[in-house]
C-alpha cells in the first residue's frame, strides 16, 4: 500500500480514522477542563469544530 502523494486529497481509511480520533481526543481534553481555571470555552469550541470537520471529511 502506498501513501498518498503530497497535495493528493485522497487519504487511506486508517489515516482518516486517526485524524478523527485525534480530533475527538482534543475535544474531550478541552471538555474535561470545564470548571477549572484552564478551561477556555473558545478552545473547546474550536476542538469540537475540528472533530466535526474531521468526521465530515471521512463521511461519518
Amino acid at each position: 500500500m502506498t501513501a498518498p502523494h503530497e497535495g493528493d486529497p485522497r487519504e487511506t481509511a486508517a489515516e482518516a480514522a486517526r485524524r478523527v480520533a485525534e480530533a475527538g481526543r482534543r475535544a474531550t481534553t478541552e471538555r474535561d477542563k470545564q470548571g477549572t481555571p484552564e478551561y477556555d470555552p473558545r478552545q473547546h469550541q474550536k476542538a469540537v469544530e475540528r472533530e466535526r470537520r474531521a468526521a465530515e471529511g471521512r463521511g461519518l
